[in-house]
């Protein structure tokens, strides 16, 4: 193990068995551009998945028949699993892993950690107040916020060209919610909207910072080891999570936590375990609009899956939505 320059608190490693030169790294073990794609349609996958089985689990009065509030903690205790392992594998079958430490670095990834937790714990009542398919269309607004957020957290500039693109993006999820009665009125509740806000902000600054931490300030944290950055934000995420789930059953903690759980309930956990871990890729890799990107793409997958599922026909408002939010994000990607 060798230690490089750093200030006291500052401690950098680079995790490599014995005489292994320390050149040797295959993090990640794939060309930058497979992993690019594969984090890409995984976060499609998953994102669909999750949606719909969270959907899928609730009873048939419409409510969740389990704690809402375990399925953020249990996935962030699965994705710190996951992460842990996946360092531990990689050290051992001989390749360098670049793990640096710093308390002011990993107290950061606590911001990010809340913002997700809140962001997550919206979904609920979103698909709840809204349903599925609503939910992945509002979801596109995190596009407008996000580019707020990294024009202030990462100093990018947009051109004019793009903020009309923005506009238009959220032109195309208002339509999606209009009343199909010509009344101009919104379909779902003002509940259900005030957490589409909450989650579109809390997300779209967790998504920034994230990818601000992941790439690093330095070289030197930059470089570091995805898993280890993720060990790090997911900690914080466990511990929110668990912290919230205590707090709200102070006076039930002698039932089982998985009360009410079914196998869709279990299904969205992995869902969303995998959907969590394909992000950092995603934000560590390529950035936010990226994310974004394939958050509309599973917007018409969510929609038709959600429509043929209930047998109805695709609605022309949904149609026209679609088509406007896929024009406005082809417009923002080919406008520098």
């Amino acid at each position: 193990m060798d230690r490089a320059r750093a200030p006291p608190e500052d401690k950098e490693h680079v995790l490599k068995p014995r005489d292994q030169p320390l050149n040797r790294s295959t993090e990640p073990s794939s060309s930058p551009s497979v992993v690019k794609v594969v984090s890409c349609l995984t976060l499609l996958l998953c994102t669909v998945s999750a949606t719909s089985f969270a959907e899928l689990s609730k009873s048939n009065d419409g409510s969740y028949p389990y704690n809402t509030f375990v399925v953020p903690c249990a996935v962030e205790a699965l994705k710190l699993f996951t992460s842990a392992l996946k360092l531990l594998v990689l050290h051992g079958r001989g390749d360098s892993v670049r793990v640096s430490f710093s308390y002011s670095n990993f107290a950061m990834f606590a911001i990010p950690a809340f913002c997700y937790f809140v962001s997550n714990n919206c979904m609920f009542y979103i698909i709840r107040e809204l349903g599925p398919t609503t939910y992945q269309i509002t979801n596109n607004l995190k596009v407008l916020s996000t580019a707020l957020l990294m024009r202030v957290f990462l100093g990018r500039k947009l051109s004019w060209l793009r903020w009309k693109a923005l506009l238009l993006l959220v032109v195309g999820s208002v339509i999606a919610e209009l009343k199909g009665d010509y009344s101009m009125h919104v379909r779902g509740s003002a509940l259900g909207y005030f957490f589409v806000l909450c989650s579109c902000f809390a997300s779209s600054t967790g998504g920034v910072l994230t990818e601000k931490l992941l790439k690093g300030k330095s070289d030197a944290t930059g470089s570091d080891s995805i898993h280890w950055q993720n060990i790090q934000l997911y900690f914080f995420g466990v511990l929110f999570g668990w912290l919230a789930f205590v707090v709200k059953n102070t006076h039930t903690l002698s039932n089982s936590v998985f009360t009410g759980f079914n196998p869709a309930a279990y299904a969205m956990i992995v869902s969303q375990t995998m959907m969590g871990l394909s992000v950092s890729f995603v934000l560590k890799y390529i950035d936010n609009i990226a994310k974004c990107f394939v958050a509309a793409v599973s917007m018409l997958c969510v929609a038709l899956l959600h429509t043929s599922m209930r047998g109805e026909m695709v609605p022309i408002r949904l149609i026209v939505s679609i088509v406007l939010i896929f024009f406005a994000l082809e417009r923002y990607n080919n406008n520098e």
